[in-house]
Formats: C-alpha cells, sequence, structure tokens
C-alpha cells in the first residue's frame, strides 16, 4: 500500500493512503473528503467563530460565576470566557451527544488560558451530566467519574489533585471500561500560549494528542503528547464533545477558543 505523508499534518505522521484511514485519524484527511466524491462518507464539523452570535442549535453554554464563552472580536474569529474569581468557579462549552465510538468520532480544540495556577480542565468526549458546571472526572489520582457521566473520554488536568499534571481518562459501563487513566508525561500548558487537544475514538479504544500550536502552521506534539488506551470508552454510546475549565483558587482564568471540530464516519 503506497503512503502519504505531509509535512505540515499534525505531528508530521504517515498514514495509509487508503481514504477511510485518512479520514479516521487526521483532520487534514478530513479536509480531503470535503471534495464532492468523498464527502457523503463523513459527517465533519467546523466552527471557527467569525460569526458574531453563537449558535445555541450547536453549541450548549454552562457558567457557574464568571462570564460564559461568547464572540470575540479578534483574529481568524474566537470565543472568549471568564471563569470568575470565585474558587471552583468554572464555564463550560458542549455539544449533542450524536457521536460514537464505532463511528471513529474525533475532536479537537485550539484554546489558550492566561493563567496556569489553581486550575482545572477537561477536553473530549462524555454524555450529559448532571450538573454541567462541574467536571466528569472527580478523582484523577484513583480515577473516579461522577456527576451523571457514564461514558467519558477525555484530557483532564486538576491542580487540586495529587496529580497536577495532565492524563486522558476513560469510562463507560462494563468492566473492561473501568475508571482508569495514562498520564500525559508530565504536561501542563503554558500561560497565553495556544495549544490544540485531540480526542480520536476508535471503537472502544482511543488516543489523544496535544500539540503547541502557538504557531498554528507549524504545530508541535508536546513531549509524551500522544497516549492511548485499549478500552477508553464503549463505542455505541452516544457522546459529545465537552469543554470545561475552573478555577481553583480566587483568580479568575480567562480561556480563549480559536475553533472546534468534530468528526465521524457517517
Amino acid at each position: 500500500m503506497s503512503r502519504l505523508r505531509n509535512s505540515l499534518d499534525y505531528g508530521q505522521a504517515i498514514h495509509p493512503s487508503n481514504v477511510e484511514q485518512i479520514e479516521n485519524f487526521s483532520p487534514a484527511g478530513v479536509f480531503l473528503a470535503m471534495h464532492p466524491w468523498l464527502r457523503p462518507g463523513v459527517c465533519y464539523i467546523e466552527d471557527d467563530f467569525i460569526e458574531d452570535t453563537l449558535s445555541t442549535t450547536r453549541w450548549n453554554l454552562a457558567a457557574d460565576g464568571g462570564t460564559t464563552f461568547a464572540w470575540n472580536l479578534a483574529r481568524s474569529g474566537q470565543l472568549q470566557g471568564s471563569t470568575g474569581a470565585v474558587d471552583n468557579d468554572a464555564i463550560a462549552i458542549n455539544g449533542d451527544a450524536m457521536w460514537y465510538g464505532d463511528a471513529n468520532a474525533g475532536m479537537e480544540a485550539r484554546f489558550k488560558i492566561d493563567v496556569v495556577t489553581g486550575f482545572s480542565f477537561e477536553i473530549g468526549f462524555t454524555d450529559a451530566l448532571s450538573d454541567e458546571t462541574l467536571p466528569a472526572v472527580t478523582d484523577i489520582d484513583t480515577p473516579a467519574t461522577g456527576n451523571g457521566a457514564t461514558d467519558v473520554a477525555v484530557v483532564h488536568l486538576d491542580t487540586d489533585q495529587t496529580l497536577t499534571t495532565a492524563a486522558l481518562v476513560g469510562e463507560s459501563t462494563g468492566t473492561p471500561f473501568a475508571a482508569q487513566k495514562v498520564a500525559i508525561g508530565t504536561w501542563t500548558p503554558t500561560a497565553a500560549k495556544w495549544y490544540t487537544v485531540r480526542v480520536q475514538l476508535g471503537t472502544n479504544a482511543g488516543i489523544c494528542k496535544i500539540f503547541d500550536t502557538d504557531v498554528p502552521t507549524r504545530p508541535v506534539l508536546v513531549a509524551n503528547g500522544e497516549q492511548g488506551l485499549p478500552s477508553l470508552l464503549e463505542g455505541g454510546t452516544a457522546v459529545r464533545p465537552h469543554l470545561y475549565f475552573r478555577t481553583r483558587n480566587t483568580t479568575a482564568k480567562v480561556v480563549d477558543l480559536d475553533f472546534i471540530r468534530v468528526w465521524q464516519d457517517r
């Protein structure tokens, strides 16, 4: 089988030339699927936030104090929100549960945080939560989920835990999917620096990749930035893209979102 390399591809990964494989594991490959003769097999959305009214059909917002995500007149379109300055205040943006591991769903978002001391975030897929201003992952040290979540596949970080750096966390109903994590090296964001977090499902398995995208056309995989779990999420359950940010002290965290992309096999 011939192979493709694109020097600008995320992580400069080599992908099989098979169209389905390209679509499943590379947003750059998904772009190929935008051609009319390939598009019918792929569901793909990308919100670059260039309109001053955020779609309330596509996105659901939540805030506990602070300021909900809203359009921000900035280069190439962005959203901005603030957690507020009360300990444990949080903001979130979520899609709707129509995405499946069995359809090789994936998502990614580019974001930056102005202050990276005393904070928490999670990005990935979950089912609906009881309280959208609380996280799906309730304990990162001994992995556990709560808040009504039964299906979780997120990159999670919480400086109030013993593990203060990021990890990929997964859980679904059933023994193979008991709450589990894999550390993403010792990565934690740098203040005011852009990063892109990707979570890619593949039936029941899944991987994450984290890129330094401060230079957007030259993404760099952070140290140990690719991790995976073979039983991350039960692929037959509907989940939604989920982004959540919380302050863990009395300093507000301002979060900028540049884009959110989501895709899966139709």
